[in-house]
């Protein structure tokens, strides 16, 4: 199954850029391609590669990813935002999968930023 139609039963342009920003953050810090990146396996399951060899132990940046998401997305989000996000960190919840960081990251993004992505 693809890997948009996975993170969504119903896509949109912004939700695609999302899913796309954020697999591509994920291949990026692991240095792999992205179209490796499953939406159906959990941050464990990328401890093979750089960067989230230390996903769930205390060397983690989570500070890392969401930078490398950002600059994805070319946007910057403040430390009140970051402070009030309902998404999980994979750090913290390395069996939350793919998909499901993608979903709970859209619904807080679509919450804080109400206009369409250009």
């Amino acid at each position: 199954m693809d890997f948009l139609n996975i993170c969504f039963s119903e896509s949109s342009t912004k939700k695609i850029k999302i899913a796309i920003a954020i697999r591509n953050s994920i291949a990026n810090l692991g240095t792999i391609e992205p179209k490796y990146i499953r939406a159906e396996a959990c941050f464990e399951d990328l401890n093979l590669l750089p960067f989230w060899c230390l996903c769930g132990d205390a060397g983690f940046s989570t500070t890392k990813f969401v930078e490398a998401i950002e600059s994805e997305l070319d946007i910057q989000f403040t430390e009140e935002q970051l402070k009030n996000s309902s998404v999980r960190d994979p750090d913290l919840n390395v069996n939350i999968k793919i998909y499901e960081f993608i979903q709970e990251f859209f619904a807080w993004y679509d919450s804080i930023f109400v206009a369409p992505l250009e």
